[in-house]
């Protein structure tokens, strides 16, 4: 036998267990968590799998259930009414997947060691909503708690509250971390309604946290609940202590959290089909201004006469700038310096200025008045000069220079207009 072979039936040799060597241990599944029975007791049932285990809370609300004063069995026509009249508008559910009511709790609220401890995801089902809350067993459970939702199987719309900014982000990043032990995440779209209520009661709400909104325009008001801020602190005190008392107050601020979801998406599409005033001008101004932006023009200036046609003149004054706007873009002056005019009764601060700039213009340019382009200019200096702003010295420089070409216009105009002397 040749020294490689030898060799080679030695390699072989030291592989193998020696006769007093004791056999290797198998890696050991993580034992149940002493709480595992309390939890149990308090609502939350355990559920294994080939990677460990978690929590899960099921909750189903009939298509009767009522949150604050909105049914949820509004929720179907207010998706059917957005695919039909606004497909393209972003609360604009997609028929193309299915779609969910997601919000999570937290151990904290940025870095990457920051851990979701409860998944609450709503879905519509026959005759009602399912909610699927997952809790986190342990931390050293992760792999399992996020494979337990759907996320990774199907791509599909999810509807938060500040998720943009949070909780997918969240998601995201605690699945990356995970990614040898589960599968991708899948794409998702998203309609995040605090983006919305902000486009919606900007200027009319003060403050845009769920629970201002939900007292303000949902009728809902909150009893004993859990501020958001105590939740981690009262989840690592569950998994050190066991008891799941103030952990299940968790659970109810989140079911409330996307209760809440629910009803706003009702009520912010019933606002977008409004036919009797409900709300404020300030409100259905801003719905033509964010019609606007999303270049649907028509629906836009249907809101800004809406606005103009039910309410009172000093309430009114934007929503005539933008109508001005509006029959500017449609080469009709003469309304468009009418709609103008209306506005500067009331119109105050950066749109003041605005308005008085787009008359300057319209006279200057399409109606050859240099005279009233040259008073729009100077009346505009003149609140311009009022202001204690840092943009006051730019503004002043950009009407400074608009004043000294009407009034070289204005001369070249009135001297064109006298008769020739005659040369002595």
């Amino acid at each position: 036998m040749s020294y490689e072979n030898k060799l080679m039936q030695m390699k072989g040799l030291v592989k193998k267990n020696l006769p007093n060597e004791p056999p290797k241990k198998e890696v050991p599944t993580a034992a149940l968590p002493f709480y595992a029975e309390q939890w149990e007791n308090a609502g939350l049932k355990l559920v294994k799998d080939e990677r460990g285990f978690l929590f899960v809370k099921e909750t189903f609300y009939t298509d009767e259930h009522i949150h604050g004063n909105i049914g949820l069995h509004k929720l179907e026509e207010a998706i059917l009414f957005m695919r039909e009249m606004y497909p393209d508008h972003p609360l604009t559910i997609s028929p193309d997947a299915p779609f969910s009511f997601y919000d999570t709790e937290t151990t904290g609220l940025k870095g990457t060691g920051v851990l979701i401890f409860l998944n609450g995801v709503l879905k519509k089902e026959e005759k009602g909503f399912l909610l699927t809350q997952y809790v986190l067993a342990d931390p050293s459970q992760e792999p399992s708690f996020l494979l337990a939702t759907d996320f990774w199987k199907t791509s599909q719309t999810i509807i938060t509250y500040n998720g943009k900014s949070f909780d997918l982000p969240q998601l995201v990043t605690r699945w990356t971390m995970n990614r040898k032990a589960i599968p991708p995440l899948k794409e998702h779209a998203q309609i995040d309604l605090m983006h919305s209520s902000k486009r919606i009661w900007k200027g009319d709400l003060e403050r845009f946290k769920l629970k201002q909104v939900e007292e303000m325009k949902l009728g809902f008001r909150r009893e004993n609940d859990i501020p958001g801020h105590l939740a981690p602190i009262i989840y690592f005190d569950a998994v050190k202590h066991g008891d799941p008392t103030n952990l299940m107050k968790v659970l109810k601020h989140n079911e409330w959290d996307i209760l809440s979801l629910v009803t706003l998406y009702i009520l912010s599409v019933e606002i977008l089909k409004e036919k009797e005033v409900q709300e404020s001008a300030i409100t259905y101004t801003n719905i033509g201004k964010w019609f606007r932006d999303l270049k649907t023009m028509d629906a836009s200036i249907d809101w800004f006469q809406f606005v103009v046609d039910q309410f009172s003149e000093e309430e009114v004054s934007l929503a005539y700038y933008y109508v001005g706007l509006y029959l500017k873009r449609k080469q009709l002056p003469d309304e468009s310096i009418q709609a103008f005019h209306e506005s500067l009764k009331e119109i105050v601060g950066k749109y003041r200025v605005e308005v008085y700039i787009e008359l300057a213009k319209l006279y200057e340019h399409q109606k050859k008045d240099y005279d009233m382009a040259l008073e729009m200019t100077l009346e505009c200096l003149d609140y311009v000069a009022r202001w204690n702003s840092d943009r006051k010295l730019r503004v002043m420089l950009e009407l400074q220079k608009r004043k000294m070409r009407i009034i070289r216009k204005l001369n070249i105009s009135r001297e064109s207009a006298q008769p020739n002397k005659k040369r002595v």
